[in-house]
């Protein structure tokens, strides 16, 4: 026992061990250690084995150092460097690069990069990205996420998006990111209700990355469980929409506010961050950090800039200096109705005014919202609107109910939720269905008017404006029979409207359709179809007005009628005004004259392209509008009779007072947005430079997984260009039934290319297990080399070198190569690189020069140490140094806004209590106040401890993982 020494390692029970020390009681002896995967034991020496464990190069004894050679099994210089290789691997996640660069199955942008890289940058990884639409949010948060899951910091991720964006989510994820989201929704929850028991908390458990909808999350139920789950990474999408707003906020944002403050990682993605107000942009800044700003003081643009990145269409430049995003053309083709068009308009705006005139009277909303969608349809075509008209009649015909208890998904989309278009298409469908009467005489009236207005749609059997998209398109094909046209509308009725009016044109089988019916597969079918085949049409539903993209061989787009939501219209134009586009992009809006709707949207398109003229931010414009409601402007003037000029006149005002706010943040430079210019460029490729040195090139992969398959019993064979397949061996087995597996390949533009071929990146599952095979075998811990460029024989001892900050996070991990000759003692570190990377001539080296390495290797170890702790210092303080700049600010920043509350508190304090003594009871509001007071202390001195700790840098101690002995020819 006296021989065991605390810090000595030991083989306890054949498991790796520490010794912290060693006492007696009594006459027992014991032995404290820390047992690698089990933790601190104390156990009782005589009743354990304890065997010390010998060092890399314990096992050579200098009497057998004529035997050695690079191929003898006890220095294989192929297994040191298959070692070597997979440490680099196994570390490379840790060293700040970005390593989602090569990882991931998406054509990536500088800009994109750029943007990833400064969040990576950050101390905390909590950002608001608020890039224009078209830029690639979706990709910039996959990436994030990937970098924090190498880092080992997005185990439990929530993603919390729009209800109609989940199943995009979760197809981009995967495609792109090999990332797995399961869905949250009320299946999951019963399951894991049924498995883990009623008390559990479903939401706080290890190994979850799911995606849910803000509908669904914000129930009530989860409340007392998501306040106390924590998430290592949460992203929202379409944050906006989770804004606080008024006087009381949404479910909505108190429950994000509630994610976003049990979360490490946080990332927060809108296009249109804010509304032309204030306060809604605010809230996202205080969801990312709440300390930045006191309540009662301004936003500044130094605060903003810490925590939003935004970038514009119009500040994005290539090599040559040149905006990367062409213009845009947005105009009208206005159609003029038939007389039985205006007739049947007429017709049915009265019947919507009468119904939705009694639902207000009677206090029945639901119904009024189904006769805002009856209007919409109406301007969409004749054969949206008759369907509706028939599903009506049918509805109150057969079922003679005036009931409105609505479905899950119905009261959802009167609420205002996003639905994925098959669920808003029941909605619609039933919403349809509902009316208010007051009487079985006024129900049978409702019925006969029904009756009449389809009698009337089936009078006029195709629409003008039918009529018109089809010469249009006609046209347009003769003239230029190259081109391709996009044509969008609102409604799956109209869509097979149109498809029904045009199919025995001749270019009728050219036409590809997408509508919410679509599955995914099929849909990257279509969207591949039109990019690379020889259909020129593409007709779709608002289904696919996101996650496709078609800039590379569209520019001209068709929208059949204007959706009332003109975020909603941006988003359309986004599919081809998107990076990569190289003409200008045409637009039509096609829309009925002389019409309410048609005047009010005219003049909002107009508004919002003179706005985005001035601003060249199209995000802009779309935020001021995004709280305006539209659709309640429009019914109003239905119901009271108003002209469209009156309506015209409310939105103007509305938009102007918006206009105004935007203008004076502008002023300000609160939302500017960052210019990513030639300079810009050259940052992020240095950048990419070094991560590509980091984590190796695609031909070093292929090296490493072709050795190290071989090594282990497997063989790689090409089958192709860029293709491969190969036999793996029992330990990798990727089935059973012993087929090859395959075909891969290594290249990453391959594999974005061709479907159904495994890309192995650094990442990869298969590269990792393989990883760790070669580091849990016993081989390779020592490597004998003969090379060219050595003069003298020398030992490389390969450290790894590791730093944490105070909260236990790895901030800086390295491996740092140090030869040492056996003549001088001389430490180098360059050269024990090249000797690292070198390859060995084949051949047996002078057995007396390698007795000199192994009987004198513990004189040059010392040298070694002795050299690394110096380099382990400096890297030391510059980390310290750099730690200590990151969390001087928020500390400053936490400072100024105590003091700002603390002022703001304790002013009411005394003004309650100078009420108090005039004689008012204000015990209560007092006590409020000074229980205010006491938790932001609190909550103070928790982020100080916290950023404290931050700013600590701890080296742990240098480990030898490999050595190599190297000796010249």
């Amino acid at each position: 026992m006296d021989s065991l020494n605390p810090g000595d390692t030991i083989l306890l029970n054949d498991n790796p061990a520490e010794v912290i020390k060693t006492y007696s009681v009594g006459d027992l002896e014991y032995l404290r250690a820390y047992v690698e995967d089990v933790g601190v034991k104390t156990v009782c020496i005589d009743d354990v084995e304890i065997e010390r464990k010998q060092d890399q190069l314990g096992a050579l004894e200098p009497a057998t150092a004529t035997q050695l050679h690079p191929d003898h099994e006890s220095v294989s210089a192929e297994w040191f460097d298959l070692r070597s290789q997979a440490l680099q691997l196994q570390i490379a996640h840790e060293q700040g690069q970005l390593l989602s660069i090569s990882n991931s199955l998406v054509r990536l942008e500088p800009y994109q990069l750029a943007c990833v890289n400064w969040v990576m940058q950050k101390l905390r990884q909590r950002a608001l990205i608020a890039d224009d639409v078209g830029l690639g949010k979706t990709i910039e948060a996959g990436l994030i996420l990937k970098e924090l899951t190498a880092r080992n910091r997005a185990d439990r991720v929530l993603f919390v998006v729009p209800a109609h964006l989940q199943k995009k989510w979760i197809r981009d994820m995967d495609r792109f990111f090999d990332i797995s989201l399961t869905p949250a929704d009320r299946q999951w929850v019963e399951g894991e209700r049924r498995r883990l028991g009623e008390e559990a908390n479903i939401w706080d458990q290890d190994h979850q990355q799911l995606v849910t909808s803000m509908a669904f999350l914000r129930q009530e139920e989860f409340r007392e469980e998501l306040d106390d789950a924590f998430w290592d990474v949460v992203v929202v999408d379409e944050a906006h929409k989770a804004a606080k707003r008024g006087e009381s906020p949404s479910k909505t944002s108190k429950m994000v506010e509630r994610v976003a403050d049990n979360s490490d990682s946080l990332l927060l993605l809108s296009a249109t961050p804010h509304d032309g107000k204030g306060e809604a942009f605010r809230s996202l800044i205080e969801y990312i950090d709440p300390f930045l700003v006191a309540e009662d003081q301004d936003l500044s643009k130094e605060a903003v800039d810490r925590v939003m990145m935004r970038r514009g269409k119009q500040t994005i430049y290539d090599d040559d200096g040149e905006r990367i995003f062409p213009n845009r053309e947005v105009g009208t083709v206005p159609v003029e109705m038939t007389h039985e068009e205006r007739q049947f308009y007429r017709a049915v705006t009265d019947y919507v005014k009468n119904v939705y005139n009694r639902s207000e009277q009677l206090n029945e909303p639901a119904v009024g919202f189904a006769m805002a969608l009856m209007q919409k349809r109406l301007v969409s075509s004749i054969g949206a609107i008759k369907a509706t008209l028939s599903r009506r009649l049918a509805n109150l015909v057969d079922q003679q109910t005036t009931a409105t208890s609505l479905s899950e998904e119905a009261s959802a989309y009167l609420e205002g939720e996003d639905l994925d278009e098959q669920d808003q298409q029941k909605a619609e469908e039933e919403l349809a269905g509902l009316t208010i009467t007051e009487s079985d005489a006024q129900l049978e009236e409702e019925i006969e008017t029904l009756r009449d207005l389809v009698s009337l749609a089936e009078g006029i059997p195709v629409d003008s404006k039918a009529q018109k998209v089809r010469r249009y398109i006609q046209q347009l094909l003769e003239e230029q029979p190259n081109e391709k046209v996009l044509l969008f509308t609102e409604y799956r009725d109209t869509l097979d409207y149109i498809l029904e009016l045009v199919k025995d044109e001749p270019w009728a089988d050219e036409i590809l359709v997408i509508h919410g019916g679509v599955d995914k597969e099929d849909r990257a079918r279509i969207e591949d179809e039109f990019n690379h085949g020889q259909s020129r049409l593409l007709f779709a539903t608002d289904a696919a007005s996101e996650g496709i993209d078609l800039q590379h061989s569209c520019h001209i787009m068709v929208n059949y009628e204007l959706p009332w939501n003109p975020n909603r219209l941006e988003q359309r134009i986004g599919r081809l005004h998107r990076y990569g586009q190289e003409k200008e992009v045409k637009v039509w809006n096609f829309s009925f004259e002389d019409t309410r709707e048609s005047e009010v949207f005219e003049m909002l398109q107009e508004k919002v392209e003179n706005i985005r003229g001035q601003l060249g931010n199209t995000a802009d414009v779309l935020g001021m509008l995004d709280d305006i409601n539209v659709d309640s402007l429009i019914m109003e003037s239905i119901r009271n009779d108003e002209p469209a000029s009156a309506t015209k006149e409310e939105l103007e005002e509305l938009i102007n007072e918006r206009q105004r706010t935007l203008a004076e943040w502008y002023e300000r430079s609160l939302i500017d947005t960052s210019t990513f210019d030639e300079e810009s460029r050259r940052k992020i490729q240095e950048v990419m430079d070094q991560s590509e040195d980091v984590y190796g090139s695609e031909a070093d992969i292929r090296q490493f997984f072709e050795l190290g398959i071989s090594a282990l019993g497997g063989n790689v064979e090409k089958a192709g260009n860029n293709l491969f397949r190969a036999e793996l061996p029992d330990s990798l087995r990727r089935s059973r039934d012993g087929e090859p597996y395959g075909p891969f390949t290594f290249n990453r533009e391959f594999a974005m290319d061709h479907d159904g071929i495994e890309y192995i990146s650094p990442d990869a599952d298969l590269v990792q297990e393989l990883m760790q095979r070669v580091l849990d075998s016993d081989q390779g811990a020592v490597g004998l080399k003969l090379l060219p460029f050595v003069d003298e024989p020398g030992i490389t001892y390969n450290y790894r070198v590791r730093f944490e900050d105070g909260t236990g996070e790895v901030i800086r991990e390295e491996i740092l190569p140090v030869f040492v000759d056996a003549t001088h003692r001389d430490p180098q570190q360059r050269l024990g690189q090249r000797i690292i990377e070198g390859d060995t001539i084949k051949g047996s080296p002078d057995g007396d020069r390698v007795r000199t390495l192994l009987e004198h290797q513990r004189e040059m170890r010392s040298s070694a140490d002795r050299y690394v702790s110096q380099r382990v210092e400096s890297r030391r303080d510059k980390l310290q140094q750099r730690r200590r700049e990151e969390t001087q600010q928020e500390l400053d920043d936490l400072e100024t806004y105590a003091e700002a509350e603390r002022e703001r508190i304790e002013t009411f304090i005394a003004d309650y209590e100078r009420k108090a003594e005039a004689g008012s009871d204000m015990d209560i509001a007092i006590r409020r106040q000074r229980d205010r007071l006491s938790k932001l202390e609190e909550r103070i001195e928790k982020r100080q401890n916290e950023l404290q700790r931050k700013a600590q840098v701890i080296s742990l101690a240098p480990d030898v993982e490999n050595i190599c002995l190297a000796l010249p020819i």
